[in-house]
């Protein structure tokens, strides 16, 4: 949502983040381009000002926050943090053409006794699962869903199979609304630290 022609203008970066800004910007052909691996957060978050219907002004927010260590390396300034946005995330896939999801800091949700996730936006009653044109998204609240938690460190785990359920769940209704599937889920920050999928 940075892209200086896709994103939520005026809030975004100076260049072409999405992946066609590959072939700008490096020169390469684009029949040349095979997979596009699309990289999430379990979570949402934004650095600065601009749109954000999923930001959390609270306790989760700031248990984010401080779990996630979401501060500037640099500077230190606190991320904005909320659940994960699904509308969002499913327009970066459609205008990148994502063909596989790496989902970094699953473990950041892992002591939470129940999670959301934004499967829509929703203006005056009226119920919104595409990023609006004109990306007014201050004006939209999100439509979220509840799932329960998985409340167990999944730090240490190696493989698929061994998550608890609910984390596998949570991956499954992403892949369903996505049309996308998560194939790496990253569990940690080390480099072992990757779960195939």
């Amino acid at each position: 949502m940075l892209d200086i022609d896709f994103g939520t203008f005026p809030f975004v970066t100076s260049s072409n983040t999405i992946s066609a800004g590959v072939c700008s910007g490096l020169g390469i052909a684009p029949q040349h381009i095979k997979e596009v691996i699309g990289i999430t957060k379990a979570y949402c978050t934004r650095v600065g000002s601009g749109p954000f219907p999923t930001e959390l002004e609270n306790a989760d927010g700031q248990k984010l926050r401080d779990v996630g260590n979401e501060y500037g390396a640099t500077t230190g300034r606190p991320r904005r943090c909320g659940w994960i946005d699904l509308v969002a995330l499913d327009f970066a896939c459609m205008i990148n053409g994502v063909t596989k999801i790496v989902m970094t800091k699953a473990d950041v949700l892992d002591s939470f006794e129940e999670l959301q996730v934004c499967t829509a936006y929703s203006k005056g009653g009226k119920e919104l699962t595409e990023i609006p044109l004109r990306l007014d998204l201050d004006h939209y609240v999100p439509v979220l869903e509840k799932f329960e938690g998985w409340n167990t460190d999944i730090t240490q785990i190696k493989d698929f199979e061994t998550l608890p359920e609910k984390a596998k769940s949570y991956i499954a209704f992403i892949n369903k609304y996505l049309g996308v599937n998560v194939d790496f889920i990253s569990n940690g920050p080390e480099r072992d630290q990757l779960i195939v999928v």
